[in-house]
Parts: C-alpha cells; structure tokens; sequence
C-alpha cells in the first residue's frame, strides 16, 4: 500500500523565504562588486592622465587707436593724368622717381621724385600734416574723427596742388594715440621704458608708455611703438593686442596640484598607480600653473584631475 508523506506548510514557507535571502543577497553582493569595479574604472576615467608637455598662455588687452609718424605728402606741380613708377608699399630712396603727371592739352609731363628715403603710399586721409611726432606735446585729437581715406589710381586725372602720394619714413619712431578705460588700462603700461609684446593681424611688435593722463574715467595718452612691421605704417586706424602677461613652461591645470604639509605636488602614473611627488610652482595664470621639478620631462604622465586620487590608486 503506497504511503504519502505531507511537509507542514510552514516549513515549505520557510524554505521558500530561505531561498528568497539567499538569492537577494546574491544579488546584493553582485552588485556591490559591479559598482566597485565601475567605481574603479570611473575613477581612472576621471583622473585624466595626460603627457606634460611644454605650453605658453598669454593674458591680453586690445586697444584701438590711431598712428602718429613721419609723413609727407607730396602734390602733383599740374592739372594731369598720374602715372605711378612704383607699387604701394616699396622703400624708395631721396630723390627717386615715384610718379609722373602728363598734363592735359599736350602739356609736358612732370616727375615727382621723393624728398627723403621712405615707404612709398598712395592713401592720403588728410591728417599727414596734422599729426606729426614733431607737434606731439601740442597736437588737437578733436579732429581725429574726420578722418577721411583717398587713394590715387592709376591714369587718375588730378588737379594742380591736389595730394599724389605720400612718404612715410618708417625707420623713425611711430606713436599711437589711444583711449582706455582706468578698468581695461594694463598696469603694465603705467611703467614708464617698460616694453611690452603685441601684435597686429598676428604679427609681432613692441610698445611702451609714452605720455598718459587720468581724463574722466579713462586714461588718454601714447604708446610708442618698436619693431613694427611695414604693412603696420600703411594705416592710421588700427587695433591692438598688448600681452600684459605670459606664463610658460610645463602648464598643468592649478586643480592637479596636490598640497602635502603646504609642500605643492602632482600624481604621476607609475607602473599604472598614482605616485605623489613634489614641483615647484613658477607661476599661475588663468587656471593653469607652471610646475617644475626633478625628473619631469615630456615624457612624464601625470593626473590632471587627482580628487578621487589617492596614493596607490589605479591610474592609466
């Protein structure tokens, strides 16, 4: 006769229950282990190992002015047609012909020569004669926003005593007259025979205080300006980039370095795992740090972002 045994329904309940907690802290424990391992892996994404490598930055302030230089213009002697025996832009010699004007009717025609050595230029805007560096301590800048641009062309008819061209000596210092507000006006600049590096359509160039004065909030005044090139002296408006500051050298972003009894240092990755040593800071300029230090070269690796970083961490 078959016999039937029955389990007690608490006791099915309870292994059901056991069950149940067995498989929950499985789960629990799995993923505490798939967040440690992600954990890991997105603290060595976050480290953001990278090369040192040699970088320079700049802090800069644009000015916008108008040139003041050596500039003579010469006029046609007669009423004619104006043909050019040089281009725009070349030096020519005292005394070398620059253009001729043959005069209407069948007239002669007439050379114009250059009264001293200088750059040749065919733009005249009329204030050649009213800013010199000659009248500097006595020039008027009221009359600067009247300027006015004129260019001779080739076969041009012009008028007895009508400007032809102008020569501008661009081996004597050349001034530009400028406006800044006392927030904007580089420090730098108060400093009298202090240069400074700038450029001008990304080309290089130095300047320095001439003459400045508070006037109202802003300062009014002079920059001369040095080792400038050709095109520059073609323009009587031009804008300016002075670099009041620079920093280079081994640039790491000021967050990387690490504090250690006020002793300032950076993670390197060594053999994959972060390795505190200490550098020196040269300097600091917008966010970034100049660091040196025995044994760093472009070679080094180190870790930009160190603060889920300690010593020992896994880095790549």
């Amino acid at each position: 006769m078959r016999k039937e045994t029955t389990v007690p329904i608490s006791r099915k309940r309870k292994r059901r229950t056991s069950d149940s907690c067995l498989l929950y802290l499985a789960l629990v424990a799995l993923l505490i282990c798939v967040a440690y391992i992600a954990w890991g892996r997105l603290v060595v994404y976050l480290s953001g190992v990278q090369f040192l490598t040699q970088q320079e930055i700049s802090r800069t302030v644009q000015l916008q002015g108008i040139l003041i230089k050596e500039e003579m213009v010469i006029r046609s002697p007669v009423t004619g047609k104006v043909h050019f025996m040089t281009v725009d832009g070349n030096r020519l010699e005292m005394g070398a012909p620059a253009a001729e004007v043959v005069a209407v009717g069948g007239g002669a025609s007439s050379r114009l020569i250059t009264p001293s050595a200088g750059m040749f230029c065919n733009h005249i805007d009329g204030l050649e004669n009213v800013l010199s560096p000659a009248n500097l301590d006595v020039l008027d800048f009221s009359s600067l926003d009247r300027i006015s641009h004129k260019q001779v062309s080739e076969g041009e008819l012009v008028e007895k005593g009508q400007p032809v061209f102008k020569s501008i000596d661009n081996l004597s210092a050349i001034y530009l007259y400028t406006v800044v507000s006392q927030t904007e006006f580089p420090a730098e600049l108060k400093e009298k025979n202090q240069w400074l590096k700038a450029r001008w359509n990304d080309l290089p160039l130095m300047v320095k205080a001439y003459s400045f004065a508070e006037k109202g909030d802003s300062w009014e005044g002079l920059l001369q300006l040095s080792g400038f090139p050709d095109e520059l002296v073609h323009n009587r408006q031009i804008s300016l980039e002075i670099v009041t500051n620079r920093l280079a050298g081994f640039l790491v972003p000021h967050h990387a370095v690490v504090y250690r009894d006020e002793t300032p240092g950076i993670y390197l990755a060594v053999k994959k795992r972060a390795q505190w040593v200490p550098v020196k800071v040269e300097g600091e300029l917008q966010g970034k740090v100049a660091i040196s230090g025995r044994g760093l070269g472009e070679d080094t690796r180190y870790v930009s972002n160190p603060m889920l970083i300690r010593e020992g961490s896994l880095v790549e």
